[in-house]
């Protein structure tokens, strides 16, 4: 069973795979307020990806920017479903400086043979070293969001509904901190 750990109670409902929110609590850029965050842990940067068909990169080079992280695998099917969800949130901050990374969890033939079959407009990684521990992964499909200052305030297990409003506007909330 999936499970959410979200922050603040505007944000907790965000993610059910419904979509539907609650507005309770929930602040916007546009009224000068910032959300309230919890922090789940904070990212480690000596993580290494790789981009497909190129050089591997520690999470270092992405210090200082928000991260939507997502970790993957095609052969699990919560994680194809909400692909779309999160191409589409991509789409909708391809004006900001959000900084997407979706990291297959598993080797490039396998991942390559999939994006034949379900191409994304998304840049995919490949996990060139595992996931360290500080990121509390226990299951597919995980995301976490990032702030500049490396803390995960959001941190989703299981299949969710990405592109929602609420999501871009916490996004684009945490690019003015």
């Amino acid at each position: 069973m999936a499970s959410t750990r979200l922050a603040g109670g505007a944000v907790l409902a965000l993610l059910l795979s419904s979509g539907q929110t609650s507005a309770a609590g929930q602040s916007s850029p546009e009224s000068g307020e910032q959300p309230d965050l919890p922090v789940y842990g904070h990212a480690d940067y000596g993580w290494t990806i790789r981009p497909l068909g190129g050089d591997p990169v520690e999470l270092e080079a992405f210090r200082g920017d928000v991260l939507f992280i997502n970790l993957w695998a095609s052969w699990c099917m919560p994680c194809v479903r909400e692909m779309e969800t999160i191409e589409r949130l991509g789409a909708r901050l391809a004006d900001t400086e959000v900084r997407l990374l979706i990291v297959a969890a598993e080797g490039e033939r396998a991942v390559r043979r999939h994006l034949r079959r379900h191409p994304y407009d998304l840049s995919i990684y490949l996990e060139a070293g595992r996931i360290p521990p500080a990121f509390g992964l226990r299951g597919l499909p995980t995301s976490w969001i990032v702030d500049r200052q490396g803390r995960i305030v959001v941190l989703r297990h299981g299949a969710a509904v990405w592109d929602t409003d609420q999501v871009e506007r916490l996004l684009r909330a945490l690019l003015l901190r």
